[in-house]
């Protein structure tokens, strides 16, 4: 076997029915020796089950004492990764092209994270939208992952192993956007950025019952989030600029909040774009005009109440 380059690690839950194409993309990688590690988050057995059919030395199957989550589940994998780099794939996303060789390339010229294009592939509807995003630096990256909403999952994104572990990898607690959380603490850690144009990762959409991220239980973890990417210690961005993104993302949680009629956080949120100097970006003109007249509150209340059923 060739000296392994990447580490690919996915977590699983309950994944019997698509982990092995997640697994066997990553195999079929060209020009890069690949090791798969499995980290199994539930006691079905199923999933372990359809990884023994596949009888690779380079993939290691692991299994949790329990459901620990995704976030515990990508640390175990990354405590165990032995690759110069490494990748997280959700068990239903997978890999195509020379995806990984791309962004292994872009590594060696001294990065510490590699981006590459992805697919968002909505299998129920039959679609697929192809996206590319190139982050020039911390302050565009916050500015377009959190803002925009210009993000890359992980299936498209590579790190330096010995700097994802540097920085204490994956944020245990987060339970929303926990790659987005770890991407722009890097970031703001000093992270350099490099981008590939070669290959795909695919970001599969679908609904499911196990899915946490959209619950509004999980939406405080937003707001947590961003206020510790604003109490982090930085010499990534400037502090007026970091101050007006993460108020302009603030707003964004405000109108998501409202729009989902969750009053207490939309105004908690709302309270502190204020105080760092956000502004709110609404994508036509009739919404903005809504919110400058009505206030962004009784706008989105407005809305509901007229799109009632």
């Amino acid at each position: 076997m060739p000296q392994e380059l990447v580490t690919v690690v996915i977590p699983a839950y309950r994944a019997a029915e698509s982990i092995e194409r997640a697994v066997l993309s990553v195999f079929a990688q060209p020009g890069v020796a690949c090791r798969v590690i499995v980290v199994v988050d539930d006691e079905e057995g199923t999933t372990e089950a359809a990884l023994a059919a596949l009888d690779d030395e380079r993939l290691t199957v692991l299994t949790n004492p329990g459901n620990l989550g995704a976030q515990k589940s990508r640390n175990r994998g990354l405590a165990a990764a032995t690759g110069d780099w490494v990748m997280f794939l959700d068990s239903d996303d997978f890999v195509m092209g020379d995806l990984l060789p791309g962004l292994v390339q872009a590594l060696e010229q001294g990065a510490d994270v590699a981006f590459g294009p992805w697919l968002l592939l909505d299998e129920s509807r039959g679609r697929a939208e192809r996206h590319q995003e190139h982050y020039a630096d911390a302050a565009d990256l916050l500015d377009r992952w959190l803002v925009r909403r210009q993000w890359t999952p992980p299936c498209a994104v590579l790190w330096r192993t010995a700097f994802l572990r540097g920085i204490g990898g994956w944020k245990e607690s987060v339970r929303r956007n926990q790659d987005g959380e770890v991407v722009c603490r890097a970031l703001l850690a000093g992270a350099r950025p490099s981008h590939s144009a070669r290959g795909c990762g695919v970001y599969v959409q679908h609904d499911s019952p196990h899915r946490i991220s959209q619950a509004r239980s999980t939406f405080g973890d937003l707001i947590a989030v961003a206020e510790d990417l604003l109490a982090q210690p930085t010499e990534a961005v400037e502090e007026a600029r970091r101050r007006k993104i993460l108020g302009d993302y603030f707003y964004w949680l405000a109108d998501s909040a409202f729009r989902r009629g969750d009053r207490e956080q939309g105004r908690r949120a709302r309270q502190r774009a204020v105080e760092l100097g956000g502004s709110l970006h609404m994508g036509s003109p009739l919404p903005r005009l809504g919110a400058a007249v009505l206030g962004l509150e009784n706008y989105r209340r407005a809305v509901s109440w007229a799109t009632k059923p």
